[in-house]
């Protein structure tokens, strides 16, 4: 059966567009968790929830809610069945945006919004996909389930949840939460938290990030040496920074801008700790916090001052994103987010970590741990996968991908991540201006139409 799902997506293009901007509307950040309460990751991410269970709804599918923790949009009722993650909260706006982070305008072909690139437009793609094949009446051997997920920016909870209490897994998924073409191996990725009580020596507070899985895009400082404003001024005009300066009620009140970037790229960002650290040293401000993030942390996306750098032909470097630092009169935590590649063993990898900062007396906390994914690439789902792909785009001389980013291809058996970014475009995930074109969307809907097809014919 020969059928052309670049038309049919085209066909429904206003309808996918209405539906995906209405989603991204909602401003689904993580607010509260409360895993008694009927809403456990706060209002925002449960209007998300139930606007996507109520679509499916709507249009005829099978749906659950799992306690508020997930939900799934499901078609057929075989034993076996195609599955689909995709994630409906994001990651704090942040600041700085040329078009709302919630009002979901398109501009020159583009449509800006928190969540259009990750995860909500990829997942409303998805939907789509599931619909055409329903709508055409398509004969399928297998259900298709598309898993809503709540809280990938954060814990996984939700996943955990949702597979804890329905444990079924799938024949062959894929997650519309990465790169095209595919992507076959994943990092190892921690969370590890640091803290201590230091003499505070005339740094009274110093705050930055929002998210371990971000680079901080500003940090804050409180001094008590108010005499440091003009070299403040001077350090912000002498390296081109961006930064404010003012003395209130006797104390010095200091913030410098880096630039946001995803954790598994922190060298694509510029963390903002880091340049309010190199001022703190221009002027020989010191304590035993500051002296940590000099030793083992300034400057260093690879772990090579912690002794736990290590770079795999095939997966890539170890990378460590400093991504929250709260501090207060000398008692302090730093959140950090390192990921490994294949080569590295896990254990022996956070034990450098807690060797390290303990030296300096520090605790070392880990929060959370997701292994390493791989898949054999030349399994029959990373090639089908590919196959659809190289038709659609054009590109048969692609080569499937790994990655230091982390999806919810770990939280299912025999998944890999499939788009929706194309290769050789800017990505604005996890920083402001954050978006997705149109026509790329529309692209990665054909796509995951036909491959939900060919996997569950």
């Amino acid at each position: 059966m020969k059928i052309d799902f670049k038309q049919e997506v085209l066909k429904r293009k206003d309808d996918i567009l209405r539906d995906t901007i209405a989603l991204l509307k909602i401003n689904s950040e993580l607010t509260t968790y409360d895993p008694k309460s009927k809403t456990p990751f706060g209002p925002g991410i449960n209007e998300a929830l139930e606007y996507m269970l109520n679509l499916g709804k709507k249009d005829g599918f099978n749906v659950l809610n799992a306690d508020g923790f997930a939900g799934h949009i499901e078609l057929g009722n075989e034993d076996d069945y195609i599955g689909m993650i995709g994630h409906l909260d994001v990651v704090p706006a942040g600041s700085g945006w040329t078009y709302p982070a919630y009002g979901a305008e398109i501009h020159d072909g583009k449509l800006y919004a928190r969540g259009a690139e990750d995860d909500k437009g990829p997942t409303m793609a998805a939907y789509y996909a599931m619909k055409i094949v329903k709508e055409l009446e398509l004969p399928l051997s297998k259900r298709i389930k598309l898993i809503l997920g709540t809280d990938e920016e954060t814990g996984w909870r939700g996943v955990k949840h949702y597979f804890n209490n329905f444990p079924e897994q799938p024949i062959f998924g894929f997650i519309p939460d990465a790169e095209f073409p595919l992507t076959y191996a994943e990092k190892g990725i921690l969370r590890l938290s640091i803290k201590d009580q230091v003499e505070p020596e005339g740094l009274l507070k110093f705050n930055a990030g929002l998210r371990d899985n971000m680079v901080p895009e500003s940090a804050t400082a409180v001094l008590e040496n108010v005499s440091l404003i003009e070299d403040f001024s001077e350090f912000l005009d002498s390296n081109n920074y961006n930064g404010t300066a003012e003395v209130i009620d006797n104390q010095l009140h200091l913030m410098i801008e880096g630039k946001s970037a995803h954790g598994s790229t922190p060298d694509e960002g510029v963390n903002a700790a880091f340049l309010m650290v190199d001022f703190f040293n221009e002027v020989g401000l010191n304590n035993q916090f500051i002296d940590l993030i000099n030793l083992y942390l300034l400057d260093d996306y690879d772990g090579v001052k912690i002794g736990a750098d290590h770079e795999d032909e095939e997966t890539g470097k170890v990378t460590i994103n400093a991504g929250v630092f709260n501090y207060d009169n000398g008692t302090y935590e730093i959140t950090l987010n390192p990921r490994y590649p294949n080569g590295v063993e896990p254990d022996d990898f956070i034990n450098r970590f807690k060797l390290a900062f303990e030296s300096l007396g520090a605790t070392v906390e880990l929060r959370s741990h997701q292994k390493r994914l791989y898949v054999n690439p030349k399994d029959t789902l990373v090639t089908t996968l590919l196959d659809i792909y190289k038709k659609h785009s054009g590109d048969v001389n692609a080569q499937p991908l790994t990655t230091g980013g982390g999806t919810f291809a770990r939280a299912m058996k025999n998944s890999v991540a499939f788009g929706p970014h194309f290769p050789g475009k800017p990505s604005y995930i996890h920083q402001k201006n954050e978006y997705i074109e149109v026509e790329d969307l529309l692209i990665a809907t054909a796509i995951y139409a036909e491959a939900l097809y060919e996997l569950a014919k």
